[in-house]
């Protein structure tokens, strides 16, 4: 009798005991489990992973630090590209890179919308993750010169901290998402994590040793680059720009937005559309509030209060139909 096949569609949870928080936050993302199955499965089907991330949320005055991946595969970035030159062959062009602090100019606002709906021809997901400051410390690691896998330069504690809390959440995604043997080729924005080449290979050294103590199967060849490595024709600029323009709009949406009184659970958020709205926050939040693509979007908090810390999904809604 044949073998029937099964497709590999459910999310890997964290198998450790001694990350109570990690494992709060997979198991959230995992309860989303008919929402992302058919994302999981494409991009556990293909030899490589490509993951994308970008951040929000650096300055003082910001209530939550935002942490976006974007995950797909070779494959799956086909469609994308056609669409992707579609634009920059029209009123987008060649140069202008796209980012959420970019887009007050108009002609870069003008391309946002089939900005947007090229990033929904990715195959793959979009996890956001909204860490309230005050847990930022729970996913933090300080710096120490001898570590398990060699020896570490100083670093900014400020720096190494953001470091780790972004290698801790990779690793959730990583486990989450991997397929064993799968190849991970990461690619972050430039910035205080990997400003030059000696913290960029510490950096890689960190993150692989971080994402390989969450992942209970054997990865396959990593790498981890910068957003500095693209060639100059916005290729990788434009795929990270999909994490970017996740997380200004939601670092934004947090912490400088009240929600709208008709927001009557935390798990929709509702941003009324028009108005005093900025146009650029209308048109992505509209953007994260929909799943009918190939990119599928997942959003996470991660909250303190009193009480403790909490984890919950939560979707952006601009009907309050949706409430």
């Amino acid at each position: 009798m044949a073998h029937e096949y099964q497709r590999d569609d459910v999310w890997r949870t964290i198998g450790r005991a001694d990350v109570d928080l990690a494992t709060a936050i997979s198991n959230c993302i995992s309860g989303a489990g008919p929402l992302i199955a058919d994302s999981v499965a494409s991009v556990r089907a293909s030899p490589c992973l490509m993951m994308f991330s970008d951040y929000g949320g650096a300055h003082n005055a910001a209530r939550f630090e935002v942490i976006s991946f974007m995950v797909t595969t070779p494959g799956g970035l086909t469609n994308f590209w056609t669409e992707r030159q579609r634009l920059r062959r029209g009123q987008l062009g060649a140069a202008r890179r796209m980012s959420y602090k970019t887009l007050n100019d108009k002609v870069r606002l003008r391309s946002l919308s089939g900005y947007l709906d090229a990033a929904d021809h990715v195959t793959g997901l979009l996890i956001t993750f909204a860490v309230d400051k005050r847990a930022a410390h729970r996913l933090s690691e300080d710096h120490h010169p001898e570590v398990a896998f060699g020896g570490l330069a100083p670093w900014s504690p400020r720096a190494f901290r953001k470091l780790t809390r972004i290698g801790h959440l990779a690793g959730i995604v990583v486990q989450g998402l991997r397929g064993d043997g799968q190849d991970l080729l990461w690619i972050t924005d430039e910035d205080e994590i990997a400003p030059n080449p000696h913290k960029h290979s510490e950096a890689t050294r960190l993150m692989a040793h971080l994402i390989s103590s969450y992942c209970t199967g054997p990865l396959g060849h990593f790498r981890f680059g910068t957003t500095a490595s693209d060639p100059g024709d916005l290729h990788i600029e434009d795929l990270a720009a999909v994490p970017d323009l996740a997380a200004g709009c939601l670092n934004q949406i947090l912490s400088d937005m009240s929600p709208d009184p008709a927001s009557r659970v935390v798990e929709r958020l509702f941003i009324p559309s028009g108005g005093a709205v900025h146009p650029k926050l209308t048109q992505i939040t509209t953007w994260l509030a929909a799943n009918a693509s190939a990119l599928t979007k997942v959003n996470v908090v991660v909250d303190e209060s009193a009480d403790g810390c909490s984890v919950r999904r939560f979707t952006v809604v601009t009907d309050v139909r949706e409430l």
